[in-house]
């Protein structure tokens, strides 16, 4: 095992979004965020939400027919599927999915017949990864690698994505309630940028920590980024005082250097507490205006409709509400 940059490769396949692979009794676990920056947070991170598997793909080549990729998933109340793409491409109806059971499961996945083909479509429209680049995309519950059979090596650079966009946030950066892995408005906002993703997203637990942001700026592979701060510190253990200062230590550190960094606050929800959000978003945007590409996630997102039943979460409709708006602002900054 061994890492290039940021770029894990064990076996032959490259773990994006993964910092460290862990050995279990029932495989590898893979984290997003080292040990050392993983002990310095709240234990949502440390114990939990690091280990989530949002925003990690496999990628590989194959040099033989097929490969079989051996997975197994943490119990989770919900289905945990992994999404199969070709590059840019979408795998189609055979090759499109499949559930990752919590026993050992083998995804098979073998070399498209129509190759050419989506050669010629990836080379026609400018699309950023290669169709030979096998993505198998995780779902955003804890998954374990336990093995791989078949040839296969890494991909190229020059099979990747020039760009990278990096997205910071709570459960909703995070993915939940996306319902699928390609459906979270990080994958979504990547793929109609043409770039990469890298999503840091800590489900119930963005509490805006100096480690964190120090770990950010400390990664020099992003090109642009997106911070979603506040619902995670809505609760009443936290006093708007203490929000305010989170976010202005936070964002001062994440002022170091000339990277573009979208930054907007809680989107509009359904729960209690509204009070508190309208004065979180007034403190975000105090801090965030001035050196900051700064919107209001009531801009991006606010019709309750697009909220799902537990009043927090946007639904599907909701996700691809901020998508088709924060896509507005970034395009004017992001070639």
């Amino acid at each position: 095992m061994f890492i290039r940059g940021k770029i894990m490769l064990f076996q032959k396949i490259d773990f994006h979004n993964v910092e460290e692979m862990v050995k279990t009794e029932k495989g590898y676990c893979m984290s997003r965020f080292p040990q050392h920056v993983r002990e310095k947070l709240n234990p949502g991170v440390r114990e939990l939400s690091a280990f989530y598997c949002t925003g990690v793909e496999l990628r590989f080549k194959l040099r033989s027919e097929k490969a079989v990729i051996i997975l197994r998933s943490a119990m989770c109340v919900e289905a945990q599927v992994a999404y199969i793409y070709y590059g840019s491409i979408q795998g189609g109806w055979e090759n499109s999915s499949r559930v990752i059971l919590t026993e050992d499961t083998p995804i098979t996945v073998t070399r498209p017949e129509n190759m050419e083909q989506l050669k010629e479509i990836t080379a026609r429209h400018n699309l950023p990864f290669s169709p030979e680049v096998i993505r198998i995309v995780l779902p955003y519950n804890k998954c374990y690698f336990v093995g791989i059979e078949g040839d296969i090596e890494p991909p190229l650079d020059s099979e990747m994505p020039q760009k990278t966009y990096l997205a910071y946030g709570s459960s909703i950066t995070h993915g939940s309630l996306a319902l699928a892995a390609p459906y979270s408005y990080p994958f979504q906002i990547a793929q109609r940028l043409g770039c990469d993703y890298l999503n840091k997203g800590v489900a119930g637990s963005a509490q805006l920590e100096r480690p964190m942001a120090e770990y950010l700026m400390s990664r020099k592979d992003w090109t642009f980024a997106s911070l979603e701060l506040g619902i995670n510190m809505i609760k009443d253990e936290f006093t708007t005082e203490l929000f305010e200062a989170r976010v202005r230590d936070f964002l001062d550190v994440m002022k170091g250097d000339n990277r573009k960094i979208f930054v907007t606050s809680i989107f509009g929800y359904n729960e209690v507490a509204q009070e508190k959000a309208h004065q979180y978003r007034k403190i975000v945007e105090k801090y965030a205006s001035e050196s900051f590409l700064y919107t209001d996630g009531l801009e991006l997102l606010n019709y309750p409709p697009y909220i799902s039943q537990d009043l927090v979460h946007p639904s599907t409709e909701g996700i691809a509400e901020i998508v088709s708006e924060w896509l507005c602002v970034m395009k004017e900054y992001v070639s």
